[in-house]
């Protein structure tokens, strides 16, 4: 079976044991929110999100509304955590920005809005209704519209 180029759980994995083997704190495990990976150090709860590349020069990536939350609900326990490794992924280096630091990096671009075409019978699929989504329609649009515009107006 072929590797997930785009997996980065070696990198969580490796964060973790930095967290426990070099940090000393007293767990650490993959989760999958508010952030990657939950940790405990000397009874406070952080939160490590892991962004993981193998570029060499600058890494554009992104972060989702769900990871930001948390990082500014929290932002004294939170950090980003850009992990750079090889092709191998035997070798990581690990960048660590609070949130504050983090979001001089970050900018918004116009909101997406997902969509799934079944191309062996040419239909658009019904959209599933996952948790934090919000399914599509001309009133949701317009919100999403007004938001958007009066954050760019306002800048």
């Amino acid at each position: 079976m072929a590797k997930n180029k785009k997996s980065d759980v070696s990198a969580k994995s490796a964060f973790c044991k930095v967290l426990l083997e070099e940090r000393g704190y007293s767990s650490a495990e993959v989760t999958a929110s508010p952030a990657d990976i939950t940790a405990i150090n000397d009874g406070v709860t952080w939160y490590f999100e892991i962004k993981m590349t193998k570029r060499t020069d600058t890494y554009f990536g992104a972060a989702t509304a769900t990871e930001w939350e948390q990082a500014f609900r929290d932002p004294d326990h939170y950090r980003f955590v850009v992990a750079v490794t090889d092709d191998e992924e035997l070798n990581f280096k690990f960048l660590e920005f609070t949130p504050h630091e983090f979001m001089k990096a970050c900018t918004i671009p116009p909101f997406k809005i997902y969509f799934n075409i079944d191309l062996l019978t040419g239909q658009p699929k019904q959209a599933k209704h996952r948790e934090g989504t919000v399914s599509l329609d001309e009133k949701t649009f317009s919100l999403l519209n007004d938001v958007y515009t009066k954050l760019k107006t306002e800048k």
